[in-house]
């Protein structure tokens, strides 16, 4: 006798309740020539990041030993080499590995000047004592005589105490920040594997944030620091000063950073190069490799090294003053197209109006780029082919800030509808009642009865749930292959729960990371118009073209 076979039951698909988002371009790790772009692709390998994540810690690492170097020139303008870059991965996709190779010239610079500034310490210590004791003498003998006393104090030399030996930051104050440059050496760079620390500590309270925005935006610029304060030997001025950073956050950070109205509003973002690689998780199987003699690593850590250790260019009150790095007139022309294709798309309807920001600082950034390029591998100017490079890498970062433009203006209910659902499935709830997810479900839930209903009444349109009488709901199978352990039922009975776990806790903290990293497991083919405006103007070979199109 056959067997009697029940047909498995049908469920309406879900209908996704965010839009999908584009997969991000290949990064160009050729564009980065082969110093900087052999060190990338040796940390790939050895580290198992995304082509970009490597990228991203290389060329900040670079912009930072190049920048008291070098300017680039724009019509006699002065433009610093300085970079922000700002790269969003989650925990565990190795970004600290990343940056660890990225910067060990560096960090081993940082160890030399640590132990140097310990010697040079006690040395100036014993210098001023000796100084102050002779001052006393001076005085106590010419104490009838100002002339005499004004004559002996002019011959004694003050000791100058030796400059703060930091030239890595992690997690500072902007006056501490401001403090450092002014007492320590004018050029150091700000990395942090951990910047939502950075984003979410005491310079991002709300009574600091805008000045905050507003001194890192200046030193970007490099504007000169001006810091004013009542207490004597506290205020001090200085030109010229050089700062690089490297933000890595998480995307729960970033959904938080990238749609920050003051943030967005100051411009502060816009000065960032942001990458938002997919992670790489599950599929980063051992493998033998030794970075240490990696000889693509070993180049490129010698010539961070040789501009680490160079002394840079000073006028006579110690401030940099950087060689000028001037375009020819081919790489000029080049430089000008590519800008005056950027601003056509800036204006209404354009490509690049939902990022005009970001995009408008686009020129500027290929010059900027293009000078760490130039001093990274000796060049004494901006050469056409140098130029065409950096237009490429621009064109990939301005095609990667508008990739990600549209996550962060997402519906935001739309989004919580999302965190709810994720939730259920993430604790098992295959049934529930209304006030029960109110009471112990998450955060976006409990709102109030109200936007409790519409966070549901969303889910029950997107398919993601079955209403089943009264304030009682089902969620979809066909949302999920989680199996569920336990029916939430009979909550209000005064009956406790049943689940295996705590889930008499509730969670404050949303189980989601931001909306693009949620969407950047479904894949579609990438829209790269945008890309194409600047990289067309770097006369890429046609099958680089072909993939722009």
């Amino acid at each position: 006798m056959e067997p009697f076979l029940i047909p498995d039951p049908s469920y309406p698909e879900p209908t996704p309740l965010l839009p999908e988002v584009e997969a991000a371009f290949p990064y160009p790790l050729e564009a980065l020539g082969d110093v900087l772009g052999g060190a990338a692709a040796a940390i790939v390998e050895a580290v198992q990041v995304p082509a970009a994540l490597a990228a991203q810690s290389v060329l900040a690492a670079a912009a930072m030993a190049a920048q008291p170097h070098g300017n680039a020139v724009r019509d006699g303008q002065p433009i610093p080499l300085s970079l922000f870059v700002l790269t969003v991965a989650e925990s565990g996709d190795r970004k600290s590995a990343a940056d660890r190779l990225a910067l060990r010239a560096h960090h081993d610079r940082q160890s030399a000047l640590l132990e140097l500034y310990s010697a040079e310490q006690k040395e100036y210590r014993d210098q001023r004592d000796a100084y102050q004791c002779a001052r006393v003498a001076i005085l106590e003998k010419a104490k009838a005589n100002p002339a005499s006393a004004a004559a002996g104090l002019d011959s004694l030399q003050e000791p100058e105490p030796p400059p703060l030996p930091f030239i890595l930051v992690e997690e500072p104050t902007l006056e501490g920040l401001q403090k450092s440059l002014l007492r320590g050496y004018p050029s150091q760079g700000l990395f942090s594997d951990e910047g939502g620390q950075f984003f979410g500590g005491h310079a991002n309270k709300p009574e600091n944030m805008l000045k905050s925005v507003a001194g890192l935006s200046k030193l970007w610029d490099g504007a000169p620091i001006t810091r004013t304060r009542a207490a004597e030997g506290e205020s001090a001025s200085r030109s010229g000063c050089r700062l690089s950073a490297h933000l890595m956050i998480q995307p729960v950070v970033a959904n938080k950073v990238l749609g920050d109205p003051i943030l967005r509003g100051q411009g502060f973002l816009a000065r960032f190069l942001v990458a938002w690689p997919q992670s790489l998780a599950g599929t980063r199987f051992y493998q033998h490799a030794n970075p240490s003699q990696d000889p693509r690593l070993l180049r490129y850590w010698g010539r961070m090294t040789d501009l680490l250790l160079r002394e840079p260019h000073k006028n006579d009150r110690g401030e940099l003053e950087p060689a000028e790095l001037k375009m020819d007139a081919d790489a000029k022309t080049v430089w000008i197209e590519a800008h005056d294709a950027i601003e056509t798309e800036l204006g209404r309807n354009g490509r690049m109006e939902d990022i005009k920001p970001t995009a408008a600082k686009g020129g500027e950034n290929i010059l900027r780029i293009a000078g760490v390029l130039a001093i990274t591998e000796r060049a004494s100017s901006l050469t056409r082919p140098i130029i065409e490079r950096a237009a490429t890498l621009v064109s990939w970062y301005l095609g990667e800030a508008l990739r990600l433009a549209y996550p962060t203006t997402l519906d935001p209910q739309l989004l919580q509808a999302h965190r709810v659902i994720s939730w259920l499935i993430e604790n098992n709830w295959e049934t529930f009642e209304a006030r029960t997810l109110q009471r112990r479900g998450p955060k976006v839930a409990r709102q109030s009865a109200k936007h409790r209903d519409a966070l549901l009444t969303l889910l029950v349109e997107h398919h993601y749930l079955f209403a089943e009488g009264v304030n009682r709901y089902r969620v979809n199978p066909a949302a999920t292959t989680a199996t569920f352990a336990t029916t939430h039922d009979n909550h209000e009975t005064g009956g406790c729960d049943t689940l295996a776990t705590a889930s008499d806790k509730p969670t404050d903290c949303d189980p989601l990371s931001q909306s693009v990293a949620d969407l950047s497991q479904c894949l579609i083919p990438a829209k790269t118009t945008v890309v194409a405006v600047v990289a067309n103007v770097a006369a890429l070979n046609n099958s680089n073209l072909e993939q722009y199109s």
